[in-house]
């Protein structure tokens, strides 16, 4: 059985399997300890608030990144009212996953105390303190983290967001053109060429041509996605989000590209500013040669074919795949449009018993998250992967994009609605 050290070091090489989280997800790392406060001690910035922000914020809200920045005091002050609102309604830091449904590695939930020290920060005029209490800043990487690619796939044209100009989902087609010994990766990294207006970049492996067609039909580098790439993708190579490290395979474990297989990126784009702003993101591959003894792999339960009426506040789908394999699941993801509301994921072993993967009771298509199991699922042939999906189609649903609301069907664009989810993990290799 694979222990939870070996789920640790792959990981990050099962991004490349899903459609990553749109929203800032730290690396894995200890967690730092709890800011302490001593009876009748001031709260400040300098003193204890930076270290929250520096935990749980800063990785995506630091200068050169598309959020704004919670540095330095300058930064966080004007902001502190919105600051408590959004942590005390856990909009912030985004962690969509109801406790008791999977326990998952790398929790960004603030604690109650988090919260309350925040909150007595501002209800007590937040107050700088002093600058000898301020703790070392943090840094942030640029360019290639982890030295010079063996190989680079970039996007063929750069492509221009007009000012002003927010939620822009743009796909670019680009060929692979390797080497025959250059089919086994070892490391990938998204490396995004403006993160001023780079929000987050997810990749997908095109093995029928579609994205090539998508492309010819609208002018322009690329073409217009939002929910997925517009085909059922092969996996992918990884994505990008602030404070995403590379991802990287621990040696013995094959993670291919197939043959005559096209990368496909999504980006999504903002640009809030005043003056157009141009993009090339590029993906830099580095390779191994095994031996290997265990390949990646994903299981997705995907509903098709379903419609929401018009005005109903509750409609419920239910998506399943069996298991042809045991697989040791090491990450789970959930995947819905706008109209989603909730998601239970359970796997349904062969015996009989019950598995609780993920809950998700508050769904914004925003904060789509991948959910690191802490010890590896043992998931044995013949589990049933269930995800039952729940929509509010009415027009109380203020992230409704239609007004008035019109009966929804499953499909790829804004308007349409999904109902996946993900698991991710590995299986043995088989024999010749």
């Amino acid at each position: 059985m694979v222990g939870p050290e070996y789920a640790r070091s792959v990981r990050r090489a099962l991004l490349a399997l899903v459609l990553l989280t749109a929203a800032c997800q730290t690396a894995s790392q200890p967690p730092a300890p709890a800011v302490a406060v001593a009876p009748g001690e001031r709260v400040t910035f300098n003193n204890q608030v930076v270290r929250v922000f520096q935990q749980h914020c800063q990785t995506c809200h630091h200068p050169g990144e598309h959020a704004f920045s919670l540095v330095t005091y300058v930064d966080a002050r004007p902001r502190r009212d919105d600051i408590v609102d959004v942590v005390r309604s856990r909009y912030m830091p985004p962690w969509k996953a109801v406790p008791g449904h999977g326990e998952f590695t790398g929790v960004r939930r603030l604690s109650e105390a988090e919260i309350e020290l925040i909150a007595r920060w501002v209800s007590e005029g937040a107050p700088e303190g002093d600058a000898k209490d301020l703790p070392a800043p943090k840094t942030f990487p640029s360019g290639w983290t982890m030295g010079t690619p063996g190989a680079v796939l970039a996007m063929e044209e750069p492509f221009t967001v007009p000012p002003r100009t927010r939620d822009v989902y743009r796909c670019f087609s680009v060929p692979i053109r390797l080497s025959g010994e250059g089919r086994f990766i070892r490391a990938s990294e998204v490396l995004p060429g403006n993160r001023k207006i780079v929000h987050h970049v997810l990749t997908f492996l095109d093995l029928t041509g579609r994205s090539v067609e998508l492309d010819q039909a609208e002018p322009g580098p690329g073409y217009t996605c939002f929910g997925g790439p517009g085909f059922d993708s092969a996996g992918g190579l990884g994505g990008w989000a602030p404070g995403y490290p590379g991802i990287q395979v621990p040696p013995g474990v094959a993670w291919g590209i197939p043959p005559r297989a096209r990368l496909v990126i999504q980006v999504h784009y903002n640009n809030p500013g005043d003056t157009a702003e141009t993009d090339v993101t590029r993906v830099g591959l580095h390779f191994t040669a095994g031996p290997f003894e265990r390949r990646l792999t994903s299981a997705l339960a995907s509903a098709w074919n379903f419609a929401i009426p018009a005005g109903n506040s509750r409609a419920s789908v239910l998506a399943r795949t069996s298991l042809r394999e045991d697989v040791e699941a090491i990450a789970v993801h959930a995947h819905m449009h706008l109209l989603g509301r909730e998601m239970t994921v359970t796997a349904r072993l062969p015996d009989g018993r019950t598995e609780p993967l993920l809950k998700i009771d508050d769904w914004d298509f925003d904060w789509q998250i991948l959910y690191y199991f802490k010890r590896p699922v043992p998931l044995p042939a013949g589990t049933v992967i269930e995800a039952a999906c729940v929509y509010d189609n009415s027009a109380t649903n203020l992230r409704n994009p239609s007004k008035p609301p019109r009966a929804v069907t499953s499909g790829f664009e804004t308007t349409d609605e999904m109902c996946q989810a993900r698991v991710l993990g590995t299986a043995r290799l088989k024999g010749p």
